[in-house]
């Protein structure tokens, strides 16, 4: 049970066969970040095979909560692949295996993703049933290679500047942003050489109007006690303006953000699991209590600005933007709207990178009038070959455009590659 390593010119890649990841920077004083794989998907609510008695309970309470909501919506195919990952998680391999044969009895159009998986992939019924689902998977490729930059970055998010229209990736690993313009990728500003350092750069948006670029960030030795901070950027000067920050001493994970017309920010915490927002650059508040969305992910902001949609494990909340209260987007469809990562709002429609239930896949919801069902959810591109390990994970929308980082490469264990942010044009 020891750490496999990946390497490039200045990072160390440290993966446990529990599934924990860490980042190591190789300089004179070597430091360490849990990976936010262990966080923020569906397949890592323990530390299996080798479980300590709160981990093993910490386990068997997801198996217990995704049970209850699968008897909700049984037919949701995708909550039920987070319950086969979270029995192998527990160590009931043989409730995992009956599960995942329940999914290839349906014919679900998904490939299963070994890695999600702890301990069934060593048996030959998990090989047969891994073999089938990527037989069947849907196959839609639409995308092709917008740019690349340096491997060493890490960059899990990508936003974009329509004024000057240069892109800005978020690097895990150097903790920095860069930019992305004509072909050349440069540092942005000295976020690389802030006092204090910057944490590992997370989601990021472009406020174009008052020239600023918003980011959340986070990091931490373990997953208690975890920081994060919202930054607030002049995306003129590269100037760091602000910093904003919890003050109650409980462990975050600011994930991504989304910033109004009237400069509003919304930003959840996938750790707390609810959503904080900051009112004109006032203060830091939560709009929703921690508990509310357990591994809250991507958020996007309806047209009229009436509406938020939060991702987290097991599907997409509505949330009032002003009150916080909140109710599930109902899936009037038959493919899931669990695990998904990146959220975006284009008109009366979502687009989705939903890369927590099997192999990942770019998806399109389309909304009633109201914005509070699912009517149909599209697959725009799905079995690509970069969609394996590593994953996509975040975009932007430019016009009819969506650029998206393609092989978010946290948890590999081999040399690192450059990054690939591909674009698909939306019909």
């Amino acid at each position: 049970m020891g750490w496999m390593h990946a390497t490039s010119s200045k990072i160390l890649i440290a993966v446990h066969a529990t599934g924990r990841v860490a980042f190591c920077r190789m300089n004179m004083r070597t430091t360490c970040i849990l990976g936010m794989a262990a966080l923020l998907s569906c397949t890592k609510a323990g530390n299996a095979p080798s479980r300590t008695p709160e981990a093993q309970a910490k386990a068997d309470a997801y198996v217990t909560r995704i049970e209850q909501r699968l008897a909700a919506t049984p037919e949701d195919a995708g909550i039920r692949y987070c319950l086969c990952t979270a029995y192998d998680d527990a160590g009931r391999v043989s409730d995992a295996l009956t599960c995942l044969e329940a999914l290839d009895a349906r014919g679900w159009p998904v490939s299963i993703r070994a890695n999600d998986f702890h301990e069934s992939p060593s048996t030959p019924e998990f090989q047969t049933l891994f073999r089938r689902s990527n037989e069947r998977e849907v196959r839609v490729n639409r995308s092709h290679l917008a740019f690349t930059a340096p491997a060493q970055l890490v960059p899990e998010n990508v936003a974009f500047d329509p004024k000057s229209g240069a892109f800005f990736l978020g690097s895990v690993a150097e903790r920095k942003i860069v930019r992305v313009a004509g072909g050349r990728v440069s540092d942005f500003g000295n976020s690389g050489n802030l006092t204090p350092p910057l944490l590992s750069i997370v989601g990021m948006k472009v406020d174009a109007a008052r020239r600023t670029l918003w980011a959340a960030s986070e990091g931490g030795p373990s997953p208690k006690p975890r920081r994060s901070e919202l930054l607030l950027f002049d995306i003129d000067r590269g100037e760091l303006l602000h910093r904003f920050a919890p003050d109650d001493g409980d462990p975050h994970l600011f994930n991504d953000v989304v910033v109004s017309s009237q400069e509003d920010v919304f930003i959840t915490d996938s750790v707390g699991g609810g959503v904080y927002r900051v009112s004109a650059r006032g203060a830091l508040r939560a709009l929703v209590p921690g508990g509310a969305f357990p591994h809250a992910n991507g958020i996007a902001l309806s047209r009229d600005e009436k509406k938020l949609f939060v991702a987290y494990d097991v599907g997409i909340a509505v949330v009032d933007p002003q009150t916080g209260a909140h109710a599930d987007l109902r899936n009037e469809s038959s493919r899931s709207i669990a695990g998904i990562d990146g959220l975006y709002a284009r008109g009366d429609e979502l687009v989705a990178v939903q890369n927590n239930i099997g192999r990942a896949r770019v998806v399109r919801i389309r909304l009633d009038a109201e914005g509070t069902r699912a009517r149909d959810v599209e697959y725009l591109e799905s079995g690509h070959p970069l969609f394996g390990d590593p994953a996509p994970t975040t975009g932007v929308l430019v016009g009819d455009q969506f650029y998206y980082i393609a092989n978010f490469q946290l948890q590999l264990s081999r040399p690192l590659e450059d990054v690939q942010v591909l674009v698909l044009s939306l019909p």
